[in-house]
């Protein structure tokens, strides 16, 4: 199945890491990774010299700790990084998570963090919620600055939306192949129908 997803990935995907790639976070020399899961990221932060995956359910030989996005077991200040791509929708408690998340940043530190809009329902393992513009806006006012950026627009929402119509099974995943062109689309920065949000909030 993951040769299955690579050949044919969703749009998500693809948008996901082109706004990933966008970014200079050369810099940051102590990141927190939240649901690293097999961690596609570590190529982002060449400087690290402290580098923590963390994850509710361990990958061999990956995962450095099991924890509770909810609850970091880290003293206050200790990143000048956190990052967490894709794993907002699946907190219980979202609010508490970006309080942990300001708590264990250092003043000036980097939240970096990709949640989906309008993308069906998935697991890992619950999906709670969406969040508007409006409401990461509003989730992440306890930060100095933040800055949404919408990831994609209508074409790949309705690329996703037809092409996971039976999902697990993977009838329609052979039409995923054209994802890899659209995704070389960022899409409009107006649309009113995002795939989803990149959040850079400064602590």
């Amino acid at each position: 199945m993951s040769l299955l997803r690579t050949l044919f990935p969703t749009a998500r995907r693809l948008l996901v890491e082109r706004s990933l790639r966008e970014l200079d976070l050369g810099a940051a020399e102590h990141v927190l990774v939240i649901g690293a899961g097999d961690d596609p990221y570590r190529s982002l932060f060449p400087a690290a010299k402290r580098y923590v995956r963390s994850d509710i359910t361990p990958t061999p030989a990956v995962t450095d700790l099991l924890a509770d996005a909810h609850a970091l077991p880290f003293a206050r200040e200790s990143f000048d990084c956190v990052f967490a791509s894709e794993v907002l929708e699946h907190l219980a408690d979202p609010e508490r998570f970006v309080r942990e998340a300001h708590r264990v940043l250092s003043p000036g530190g980097l939240f970096v963090l990709t949640v989906p809009f309008l993308f069906h329902r998935h697991g890992h393992p619950f999906d709670f919620r969406r969040f508007t513009e409006a409401g990461l806006r509003s989730l992440f006012a306890g930060f100095a600055s933040v800055e949404v950026t919408p990831q994609g627009d209508r074409l790949h929402v309705l690329s996703d939306l037809v092409t996971t119509s039976f999902a697990p099974r993977p009838f329609l995943f052979p039409l995923r192949a054209g994802n890899h062109l659209l995704g070389l689309f960022p899409g409009s920065s107006t649309t009113t129908a995002p795939s989803g949000f990149r959040v850079l909030a400064r602590r």
